[in-house]
């Protein structure tokens, strides 16, 4: 999952947009977004946090900047485990070459310590969108972990797995009103586009992309 596989895999899967979106990390964020630039494929700045209610929301940031000011903060509540390699493998931090640049030594798959609430509101005091990730799955999933929404929760939208269908998701957890995206939550370069959203928007900007995300302005997100 080097960044310029990821981002050879997106073009010849026609793939205009993507996200990365590591755990509680976002090390190799830049080099991903500088690489998209050059070959043509939008990489939106992202990151995964997983809460202290074990529940995983993708975060989308309009620019790198927003992103890191955003892990900065989320960091301090990250326990510092020690990483075990035997167990959990290597942690890389790599180059545009795909050079290794930094080895992490502590264990980034580990809820934070911030309740659901507070990482949304981090989120968009830092100018993202969030969207709580596969709520159709049964592992941290806020349906799985929680049981519903919060009615008060600050989400732009919720993420469906590749294989999941959006009205049979609508209809076992009651989401009529929520503008959805599926994706493909690819851990190996054969799952790049597994999961797939059409944007109808008016260009490739951060704006557009948040007025599809909400469903406004005749934007809107299609599942197919």
């Amino acid at each position: 999952m080097l960044p310029q596989c990821i981002i050879l895999e997106a073009l010849e899967k026609k793939i205009d947009i993507i996200a990365l979106c590591d755990h509680n990390a976002c090390d190799n964020v830049e080099v991903m977004v500088t690489l998209g630039n050059r070959f043509g494929v939008w990489v939106i700045p992202g990151i995964e946090v997983e809460t202290k209610e074990e529940v995983h929301l993708l975060c989308y940031f309009p620019s790198v900047n927003a992103l890191r000011d955003f892990n900065t903060f989320i960091a301090n509540f990250l326990p510092r485990v020690p990483l075990q390699e035997n167990i959990w493998g290597e942690e890389w931090v790599v180059d545009e070459e795909g050079q290794i640049v930094e080895k992490k030594d502590y264990l980034i798959v580990h809820p934070v310590n911030l309740s659901l609430e507070e990482v949304c509101a981090a989120v968009h005091r830092h100018g993202g969108v969030v969207v709580p990730a596969h709520v159709d799955r049964k592992s941290y999933s806020i349906f799985f972990q929680l049981g519903f929404i919060p009615p008060h929760l600050e989400v732009d939208a919720v993420e469906i797995s590749p294989q999941a269908s959006w009205k049979e998701v609508v209809r076992k957890f009651h989401l009529d009103g929520f503008q959805a995206i599926r994706s493909s939550d690819a851990h190996t370069l054969r799952e790049v586009g597994l999961g797939w959203t059409y944007f109808s928007m008016y260009g490739l900007s951060w704006l557009e992309f948040v007025l599809a995300l909400h469903g406004e302005k005749g934007r809107k997100t299609i599942l197919p």
